[in-house]
């Protein structure tokens, strides 16, 4: 993985706001394409990533043609932001208060590392800690123990 990115206590309103600030960070840094932004957008619309857990948990990603370098990023948010279920109607929603984006290139390693993902969330304390962490030097740690 090129690059892990934490982002702490993010202030954004909509998921739209969350996905334009977030592109912005990894096309400033050279992660992924100008594209990136649309393509994240019709996706989420398409296939929902907010899953329902305690502590609501979205994971964002699109198809890695608009990716030039691999990245994950974990964000809290200041405030919870709303998302559809996976796999939910278009009613169910979620208030999603940590978002983990993907952002990979290559097909079989985005599955591994969505399913590495998948299982760190399930773990207890993994999400919660997250969100209770205090700045990005606790995430980092946290991130580095459950992955």
């Amino acid at each position: 993985m090129k690059e892990v990115l934490m982002y702490h206590q993010l202030a954004v309103s909509t998921q739209e706001e969350l996905f334009e600030r977030l592109s912005k960070e990894l096309n400033g840094k050279n992660i992924v394409e100008e594209s990136f932004l649309a393509a994240l957008i019709e996706r989420e619309a398409e296939f929902p990533t907010g899953l329902p857990l305690k502590i609501g948990v979205a994971i964002p990603h699109t198809d890695g043609t608009y990716v030039k370098e691999d990245c994950i990023v974990f964000a809290t948010l200041k405030q919870p932001i709303v998302f559809n279920e996976m796999g939910g109607e278009k009613e169910d929603v979620i208030s999603v208060s940590v978002v983990i984006m993907l952002a990979i290139k290559e097909g079989k390693k985005h599955l591994d590392m969505l399913q590495k993902l998948i299982e760190s969330i399930q773990k207890a304390g993994f999400i919660e800690g997250l969100s209770k962490a205090k700045n990005t030097k606790e995430m980092e740690n946290l991130v580095s123990t459950y992955l």
